[in-house]
């Protein structure tokens, strides 16, 4: 996936969260309004076309290769803001990064699987425990197997 190199993220974690966002039906739309492969909202899409350097269009974020490409830069963007840990990143993309946040431990780091079990919110627990179970299988499918252990980590304390 070319787009994941450039917003430098994991190929098989970005195949993780458009197969459970769209089930990678281009043309998916949600009831909340997010679309596309990526099921990137409106304005989460205008967020990520003003730090691109783009003009907004609707129809282009929803188009195949733009909203990949706006997914991506986005899950990087999370990424980054959440220590470079995936299921932190994981749970940002789903329920927004201030949630992911909040969830965080605030005294000493915690297995990722227990900061996975303390999300508030069920559907964003289940949507990390999906998207780190795709990624763990097309991490296998690119050739470069990571054991989901490696792959969740530890959740460091929010500070």
């Amino acid at each position: 996936m070319r787009y994941s190199q450039s917003a430098g993220i994991d190929p098989a974690w970005a195949y993780g969260i458009m197969r459970q966002e769209s089930r990678f039906v281009s043309s998916a739309r949600s009831n909340v309004g997010a679309s596309g492969l990526m099921q990137v909202m409106p304005d989460t899409a205008k967020y990520i076309a003003r730090n691109l350097g783009e003009t907004y269009s609707a129809s282009r974020a929803n188009s195949g290769d733009t909203n990949i490409r706006y997914g991506t830069w986005y899950m990087g963007d999370i990424l980054s803001k959440l220590n470079y840990q995936p299921v932190l990143a994981t749970a940002g993309y789903n329920a927004g990064p201030n949630n992911a946040k909040r969830w965080q431990p605030t005294y000493g780091a915690i297995a990722a699987d227990q900061y996975v079990e303390s999300i508030a919110f069920p559907e964003t627990r289940n949507y990390v425990k999906h998207v780190m179970e795709n990624a763990t299988i097309y991490s296998s499918l690119l050739g470069r197997s990571q054991p989901i252990s490696q792959r969740m980590g530890t959740i460091p304390a929010a500070f």
